[in-house]
């Protein structure tokens, strides 16, 4: 029945020829190569084509149409060469056009000559983006200087295939995904081109998003284990595979060995590759079964590695078996014509002649693209308008003068007849015929693109290194595309008892796989202060705490005493407060710091302190007040023993508080300032992860977030971009300069040591030590913001110990003279004696002035008795001091330890009287 239905075509055929013109019709198709397996079927399903035509009413009804086969074996050279056969001679031009080649590397060359041969070629496979009018190749000047595209005389069946990744775009953009990562086989042309038109897809498509590129030597087993090692650095978990199925097995065998995985028992499908449409559906089998050297990767191996991956293929045959196609035959009934005549040309069964095949149907279509084209092009080319008008039909003589000018490679016919073909729409075996391209005209559109994944149907025994797969369409569309998210990869190779089933849930993890770990969900853990550290620098603070409320209450217990007394109970106290707020500082610092390894639930809700930087507050004025007070009393002390008039001075306890008052002020306003123009909010740094980058952690979809707290400046609620830190940086300076200051004063008065003032000699100690530690610890914890547990530990030590030295030089000394000092050795005549021996040397400086002064000796020996007798003078020189001797007097006649309570400002029970 076969053969009789075959021998019926030929004997229609042959009468049909002798009755009409032929036009004879060019096939650049390589033979039966292991390149392209299908290039066997491309020459069954022309002649198919060429029957029907030749049959058909509708089309070049008054024409017979051949085709002759010029095989170009795969290769340019020899497509060229064929080439010129088929042009021919000047006298000798038969052929109206060509269809094929079929491979990209060999239609560049056939296409490129194509405009300067002023013929026409329909290519059926070639897909390449480099043959697009957008290539910046593709263009070229004419003598007017006006760019033209180079292949503008070829079109193509085939879709461009990045236009496939389009779909894989939207699809992306469905799935929320902003990083992609592309890892391409340098070395491979065509490859190439690919990356850069996928590329230029993702830049149109995908704005504001981020693609990384990564690149190995082709069948280079070291340069792919690097592109990898950048991968798993990257964590990279959106890929697209550029590259051939040889390099594919070397990609994911090399991917398994150093555990760059897709699939593993904790985490499936967390990992997506998007391969090549050009993969076989058995290429995972084909790779394995090769014999390579010193390889042991099994398929379940690369699978595993691979993953349930994503290819995006175009939709062939999309009309129904039933149905008529534009052609004006049923479809059924042109597979069943192809697989007859296959077989009666090679004597057996086709192969590839299913119904999905879409090499042959891309061949149909072809083929009757050119025969639909040349028919709208000699019917219907309006010669006069030089445009396609479908209301008029030219006649025999005009159908003749466009096919003799077409031949014959006049004028701009070629062009013509392009134009003409880009005006078609109909439905062919291959799906939508139509150029409606708005980028690239040439190329065929109105086709629809689907995504399949691969599926895994029975993998249950663990020690098995076999599976069992499938490609499945998943994904679907043309100009939107439609998915089945809530299943596309409720899959995996392993058993359904290590994976969670994502059918019907509304978890983020089963809707897509992410393309980074979610940073809303993730754990923030906090590197900070251990909870040791912490309880035991607090529990040492409240001790801290607890000995400066004890000293309080001794202050305020025996303050009436003449050594507490004198000692300016009062500052003392001020003192003590200080200390308790630098005490309360160190807990404080800690909580700011955060405590390690524990999670932050709310940023916001983590302490309620940073809207006011109140650790800045606590320790600048706690400084203030503590160090502040110590420097007025050694102030005080200072400028006592060193005034030229200390029995005129009088600074008492209220002028050292209005002092202390005016150092707080500076504070007040600096601080409150920095508030007034800056607000601050919590922030969790992220510090660079330590943990090793195995498939657990890289899979991850919620790792576990590691870094520091931190309280920063809040750009959006002031709308400024930096924070202004001049400020705080102004009271550091300012309390630098008051450590100074208090240094060079202790430095003064590191000679007096009297019992009513033993603590100037302490404080002198206090400071010293402050400045000491503070000198040292400042630069060093500058180096140690990474290292927050250090960090806190130098500065909590720091504060506790030098405030802990500091109260007790001035506390512990006086509560020794209480409990053990008889009250003898605090009488007025110890402290006089004390006073007495202090001014020596500057008594004995202005007895020698008094002898310089012009006066009768009366007076001079009056005077240097009375400075002998404790009494001195504040004037010097050659000055008159006559007026002096009265005040000399008086004052030789009262008690030194009174006088010196009177210049520190204390109450006492005498009175300035003349003895």
């Amino acid at each position: 029945m076969k053969i009789f239905q075959v021998v019926l075509l030929i004997c229609f055929q042959v009468y049909a020829r002798s009755e009409k013109p032929i036009l004879k019709l060019a096939l650049f198709i390589p033979g039966d190569i292991g390149g392209f397996a299908e290039s066997k079927s491309l020459l069954p399903m022309a002649d198919v084509a060429m029957l029907q035509i030749n049959s058909s009413p509708n089309y070049l009804s008054d024409y017979q149409l051949e085709t002759k086969w010029f095989n170009t074996k795969a290769d340019a050279g020899k497509a060229i060469q064929e080439l010129f056969t088929f042009i021919g001679t000047e006298e000798k031009r038969e052929y109206v056009g060509i269809v094929g080649p079929v491979f990209t590397d060999v239609t560049k060359y056939i296409s490129e000559l194509a405009p300067f041969f002023n013929y026409v070629s329909v290519s059926p496979t070639a897909s390449s983006s480099s043959l697009s009018q957008t290539s910046n190749k593709s263009m070229e000047e004419d003598v007017t200087g006006e760019r033209k595209y180079i292949y503008r005389n070829s079109l193509r069946l085939h879709p461009v295939e990045t236009d496939m990744y389009k779909a894989v775009f939207q699809l992306a953009g469905q799935c929320d995904w902003d990083k992609i990562h592309i890892l391409s086989g340098e070395g491979q042309n065509d490859m190439s081109e690919f990356r850069s038109s996928v590329i230029k897809v993702f830049t149109d498509k995908m704005k504001d998003k981020y693609l990384y590129r990564y690149s190995f030597t082709s069948s280079n087993k070291e340069s792919i284990k690097n592109a990898l090692a950048e991968l798993k650095k990257s964590n990279a978990r959106i890929i697209i595979a550029n590259f051939d199925e040889d390099d594919a097995y070397d990609v994911f065998c090399e991917a398994y060995n150093v555990g760059f995985l897709s699939e593993s028992p904790e985490y499936s499908g967390k990992r997506v590759w998007v391969l090549p449409s050009s993969y076989k559906n058995n290429w995972v089998v084909q790779q394995v079964n090769k014999k390579r050297s010193n390889e042991t990767c099994s398929k379940k191996k690369i699978i595993q590695a691979v993953g349930t991956y994503l290819t995006p293929q175009f939709q062939w045959n999309t009309t129904r078996l039933d149905e008529e196609m534009g052609t004006g035959y049923f479809f059924s009934e042109t597979w069943q014509n192809y697989s007859d005549l296959f077989y009666s040309k090679y004597a057996e069964d086709c192969p590839a002649c299913q119904i999905e095949e879409k090499a042959g149907s891309l061949m149909y279509d072809s083929v009757w693209t050119f025969a639909m084209g040349l028919d709208k092009f000699l019917y219907h080319f309006d010669l006069d308008t030089g445009e396609i008008n479908e209301n008029q039909r030219n006649s025999n003589s005009e159908r003749e003068k466009l096919l003799e000018e077409l031949l014959q490679r006049e004028g701009n016919r070629s062009s013509d007849l392009i134009s003409a073909m880009l005006q078609l729409s109909f439905e062919g075996a291959s799906g939508r015929i139509e150029f409606s391209n708005k980028v690239d005209e040439s190329c065929r559109s109105g086709f629809k693109v689907k995504i399949q994944q691969l599926r895994v149907l029975k993998c249950d025994n663990d020690t098995s290194d076999d599976c069992d797969v499938e490609l499945v369409d998943v994904c679907a569309g043309e100009d939107q595309l439609s998915c089945e998210l809530n299943s596309m990869w409720d899959t995996s190779i392993f058993s359904s008892r290590y994976i969670q089933t994502c059918s019907n849930s509304s978890d983020f993890r089963c809707r897509c796989p992410v393309d980074e770990p979610i940073e809303d969900k993730m754990d923030k853990i906090i590197i900070g202060i251990p909870l040791t550290s912490l309880i035991f620098f607090t529990v040492t603070s409240l001790l801290g705490i607890l000995l400066a409320i004890t000293f309080l209450i001794f202050n305020l217990v025996y303050m009436k005493e003449r050594v507490i007394k004198m000692s300016s109970p009062i500052i003392n106290n001020i003192i003590l407060l200080g200390a308790v707020l630098l005490y309360s500082y160190v807990p404080l610092l800690a909580l700011t710091m955060g405590i390690d390894n524990y999670s932050i639930l709310d940023e916001n809700h983590l302490i309620k302190l940073c809207s006011v930087k109140l650790e800045h507050w606590v320790f600048f004025i706690g400084f203030t007040t503590t160090f502040g007070a110590l420097f007025a009393k050694t102030w005080r002390v200072y400028a006592i023993f060193t005034s030229k008039q200390p029995r005129n001075i009088i600074l008492s306890d209220w002028k050292l508080i209005v002092l202390i008052g005016i150092l707080l002020s500076v504070d007040v306003v600096l601080l409150g300032t920095n508030e007034y123009l800056n607000r601050y909010k919590w922030a969790f740094q992220e510090a660079n992860s330590t943990v090793t980058l195995n498939n657990h952690h890289l899979l991850d979809d919620t790792p576990d977030q590691y870094g520091f707290v931190t309280c920063q400046f809040d750009s959006k609620a002031t709308e400024r971009e930096h924070e202004t830190p001049w400020l705080i940086t102004v009271t550091i300076i300012y309390k630098g300069l008051l450590l100074i200051f208090g240094a060079f004063i202790a430095f003064q008065t590191r000679n007096i040591s009297i019992p009513a003032l033993n603590d100037s000699k302490y404080i002198g100690i206090s400071i010293y030590t402050i400045v000491v530690i503070f000198t040292v610890a400042g630069p060093v914890s500058f180096f140690l913001k990474s290292q927050p547990e250090l960090l806190f530990g130098i500065q909590a030590a720091g504060i506790i110990f030098t405030t802990t030295v500091m109260i007790c030089l001035v506390f512990l000394p006086k509560a020794y003279q209480l409990r053990y000092q008889p009250k003898e050795a605090i009488k007025n005549q110890t402290v006089a004696r004390d006073w007495d021996s202090l001014a020596v040397s500057r008594r004995e400086s202005e007895i020698q002035q008094v002898k310089n002064v012009r006066l009768d000796g009366n007076k001079r020996d009056t005077a240097i008795k009375l400075l002998q007798c404790n009494g001195r003078n504040g004037e010097t020189g050659s000055q008159d001091i006559s007026g002096s001797l009265n005040n000399l007097t008086e004052r030789c006649s009262h008690g030194t330890s009174q006088e010196l309570e009177y210049s520190l400002g204390l109450p006492h029970n005498y009175h300035r009287s003349s003895s």
